[in-house]
């Protein structure tokens, strides 16, 4: 049977006595087959348990009420939230990119991805899923018990908050995924990264004046950007130096004044500050 969608429940979450468990290896043949249509297959070998652990929380995601995901069919869902985030990963690794030993965040997980599938990958790797929802959390909390994860934990705060929090400069690796527009996204993630870490922002298609300001605000905050493979639609930056300890800012001061016109370029190319 495969994975099925359901109705819209009132809790973001079923009751585990209600919820479909995936006893049924058709779950994961559908997992497996996407993975090798994507050339991904190899990621089995680093979790044997993966396709069981993707199945039980896809399963749960898409019983969930439609604020953690407006996909309610198995195939998009897997697209979307298992190979986009591994893809992901996939060209990190194919870029030469020394992924860092150390813990790793998702900043604004909201239903898992990308940070859930990829800290799945590596098991010995320690992972935070960081959102301020309470939904969103006991959600994330719920899967993570079903599939037995326990390098992954659930915290439940603003990440303008929590980055000036002892989860500052703690993680090797940071991800995100919709939870910001970009320049903001990297304002809130590159703190949490230790010097040498890693940060994997999806931002989609970017212009090129979007990209000058992201340059602009990715040294502000003490990292490099660093070109991957096309097609693009990742921002990823190594961070260089410790950053600024005025960051990130407050939400509302993040939407009133975003970071590129916080450090802009005067005639001679040297960095002006502006208040």
């Amino acid at each position: 049977m495969p994975l099925q969608s359901v109705t819209q429940l009132r809790y973001p979450y079923p009751s585990p006595l209600l919820m479909p468990r995936p006893t049924d290896e058709t779950d994961e043949r559908q997992i497996r087959a996407a993975l090798e249509l994507a050339n991904l297959s190899y990621v089995e070998a680093l979790n044997p348990d993966l396709p069981r652990q993707l199945a039980i929380w896809l399963r749960m995601l898409l019983a969930s009420v439609r604020n953690l995901t407006a996909i309610r069919e198995p195939g998009p869902a897997i697209r979307k939230h298992v190979i986009e985030p591994l893809a992901g990963r996939d060209r990190l690794i194919n870029a030469d990119l020394p992924l860092p030993h150390g813990p790793m965040i998702d900043i604004g997980s909201g239903n898992g991805a990308p940070g859930l599938p990829v800290a799945l990958c590596e098991p010995q790797r320690s992972a935070t899923l960081l959102d301020s929802r309470s939904a969103a959390t006991e959600f994330l909390r719920n899967v993570v018990t079903e599939i037995d994860a326990a390098q992954i934990q659930i915290r439940q705060e603003r990440a303008e908050i929590a980055a000036h929090t002892d989860l500052r400069s703690r993680f090797a690796l940071a991800v995100s995924r919709a939870a910001a527009p970009p320049l903001s996204a990297l304002e809130l993630a590159i703190p949490f990264l230790q010097i040498g870490g890693i940060g994997a922002i999806w931002t989609g298609e970017l212009a090129e004046p979007q990209l000058d300001a992201v340059a602009r605000a990715v040294a502000e905050l003490g990292a490099e950007f660093t070109p991957i493979d096309q097609p693009q639609g990742i921002v990823v930056v190594t961070k260089v130096r410790a950053t600024n300890p005025r960051y990130p800012r407050s939400w509302q001061q993040m939407r009133r004044r975003p970071l590129s016109e916080l450090a802009r370029a005067d005639d001679d190319g040297s960095w002006l500050r502006v208040s």
